[in-house]
């Protein structure tokens, strides 16, 4: 796969289609297996990284692309004053290179201009230092599917 050498800025922001259903799921087991989770860790969470037609069709999922390649995307369950982001992925090649915090603007004015105060969504601690940059606290510690690991629901505000 060629990846792009465009910068963050340069990324185009569209609703995802079912035709971008494959791609999102590799985006996200990509993104998900660059933090060394075992073979069966992954298994585990297949179910939750494949994006499916009803997923789609039940999530507002916004991709970002450049040069028709998808960098990262994002999903949000129904839009109210708190909402859930049920995922947020940046393919591996562009992880901490100022992809995901563009794309994470993006997210903010999106959400801004839907009146959105607030959302929160569920991280593995890996995700943790890049939402906490943008102000999330942690509302719950639970128990991974994963033997001896946790998961944070958090919240974020949007501001």
């Amino acid at each position: 796969m060629n990846y792009s050498k465009l910068p963050p800025e340069d990324m185009i922001f569209e609703i995802a289609t079912v035709e971008d259903a494959e791609d999102l799921s590799a985006v996200a087991v990509r993104s998900k297996r660059h933090w060394g989770y075992s073979k069966e860790a992954m298994e585990l969470w297949n179910q939750n990284l494949t994006i499916t037609e009803d997923f789609l069709n039940s999530h507002t999922v916004i991709k970002a692309t450049l040069e028709d390649e998808i960098v990262g995307f994002f999903a949000l369950e129904e839009i109210q004053p708190v909402t859930r982001i049920a995922q947020y992925w940046i393919d591996t090649p562009y992880m901490r290179k100022g992809y995901g915090t563009v794309m994470y603007n993006y997210l903010r004015d999106y959400l801004k201009k839907r009146n959105v105060e607030k959302v929160t969504l569920v991280l593995d601690p890996n995700g943790m230092s890049f939402f906490e940059r943008k102000g999330a606290k942690i509302l719950e510690r639970i128990e991974h599917k994963v033997k001896n690991k946790f998961l944070y629901i958090v919240e974020v505000p949007v501001n």
